[in-house]
Order: C-alpha cells, then structure tokens, then sequence
C-alpha cells in the first residue's frame, strides 16, 4: 500500500473512526463503523446524487435505445452515430453514471486497509493516529493495553470475523437498491439483448457481494450494508423528487394548454 494512499485516505479514515470509537457511549466499534459509514456516505451525496440522476436517465432512455438499434439494423457504426445523437439531444453523458462510482474506488480501498489495521493489529494503529485522537481517555487506554480493544458490533458480531449474516445482508440490501433502478419488465423486449444482460446482472452483482463478503471481516460488510441503506433512501428521495418534478410539468403543460381554449371561449362570448 502506497504512503500517498495512507496518508490522504487511510490515516483520515482511520483518525474517523477511531475519534468516533473514543467518544460515543459505550465504546462500541461495529456502531462505531455505523457512524462512520453514514458520515462518508453523506458528504459523498452530491456525487451519489449525480451518478443516480445519470442512472435513471440512462433507463429511461433504453426504450428509445432499443428503438436505434432496430433502425441500425445490425451496423454498429450507424448505430454508434445514431447514440451519440441521441445522448447529445437529451443532454446526457454514458460515461456521467461511471464516474462518480470511479471516484469511490479510493475510499473502498482505503476502508479495507483501514478494517484490516484496526481489527488484526490493534497494537500498531498507534503510528497512524494523529496526537489529538491519541490523548483521547479511551483511546489511550487501548493503546496501553491491546488486549482491552473489543472489535465486536452491540458484543455479538466480532468485526475482525468474517460473519454470514453480515454477508447476506450486503446481499439483500444491493438486490434492492439495484432493483430500485431497474428498468421494468415490459420495456425489456426479447430483441434487446444489452437489456436482458444488464437484468441478469441485476442479480448476479447482489450474489457476487454476498460470495466476495462472506470471506471478508465483518468490518467491511457492515460498512456495505450500511451503504446500500442509504442509498436506497436517496434514491426513494430522488426518484421521488424526480416524479414530483414530472407531475408538475404536466401541469404547467395542461394549463398552458387550456389557455388559448379559455381564451377563444371568451372571444366566442364577447362576439354575443
């Protein structure tokens, strides 16, 4: 692991959590990670609220999508073409919904070195903390005495085992989040492979976070967890936003409408 990776990402994600365990009643490292989690995912929001704008314009435009690659007619040059058109004509980037997600890479490596640290060598995270953290009462005993360190969530779930349900959890909550920005299943037409794939993938994805969880510290699926909990509120919050949004164009749209109506109606009566 890189010194530049510690010290932007680890060692302040570190500092976090452990300001964090140091403070919160009860000293309790699983919620501890809890809060941690909910904090990072709440200055992150803006770029989650980017990425799931771009996602769900992306599904709204696969019936249209569907539609090019028919009139391409298999020529994937033409069909390239007729994409970025179309792209260009509702103002929307393929490449907007990935970023955001790219730009989170660094904290999910980082976070793995972090769990990994704090779990398994209690003893060395000393080196890493900054003074502040260090002269907090608890931390300090911690350091002191190693042994006296709990990585457990409420006493139950050791955060340094690798724990199943934690797992599974991960799982169910990804499916769900997942299956929020799913494009229904009557715009998926038979034809449209590209779209079939991305709904396989809808449950592949959840079952390969619970395969590649199920091994690691339990640290990291709860971190998981947590994660898609939130997400799934923002995008309940978006998507409803979104339909708000909609239903008030429409109305704007109908009273635009009815005006000139309203109006030739009044000229039919001044005419009498």
């Amino acid at each position: 692991m890189g010194d530049l990776l510690t010290t932007i990402f680890v060692q302040p994600l570190l500092n976090l959590l452990f300001l964090i365990y140091g403070i919160i009643p009860g000293h309790d490292f699983g919620l501890s990670v809890i809060i941690m989690t909910a904090i990072i995912r709440f200055a992150l929001w803006p770029l989650t609220a980017k990425q799931l704008h771009s996602q769900k314009k992306m599904q709204a435009l696969q019936p249209e999508i569907a539609k090019l690659k028919q009139r391409a007619g298999g020529d994937k040059q033409k069909e390239s073409q007729l994409l970025m058109e179309l792209y260009k004509e509702k103002e929307i980037s393929p490449f907007s919904a990935c970023l955001p997600l790219l730009l989170q890479f660094p904290f999910l490596i980082a976070l793995y070195f972090v769990f990994q640290k704090s779990t398994h060598d209690a003893a060395a995270i000393g080196e890493l903390l900054y003074t502040p953290i260090k002269n907090l009462p608890y931390i300090q005993s911690v350091l002191q005495d190693p042994s006296s360190f709990s990585p457990t969530l409420f006493g139950l779930i050791n955060m340094a085992k690798p724990s199943i349900l934690l797992a599974v959890l991960a799982g169910i909550t990804q499916f769900v989040q997942v299956k929020m920005l799913a494009p229904k299943s009557k715009d998926i037409t038979v034809k449209d492979p590209q779209a079939q794939a991305t709904q396989m993938m809808n449950y592949l994805f959840p079952a390969f976070t619970v395969f590649i969880a199920w091994n690691l510290p339990a640290a990291l699926p709860l971190y998981w967890t947590v994660t898609n909990v939130i997400t799934i509120s923002q995008q309940y919050l978006i998507m409803r936003g979104e339909v708000e949004e909609m239903e008030e164009v429409k109305i704007i749209k109908k009273v635009s409408a009815d005006k000139p109506k309203q109006i030739a109606k009044k000229s039919k009566k001044g005419k009498k």
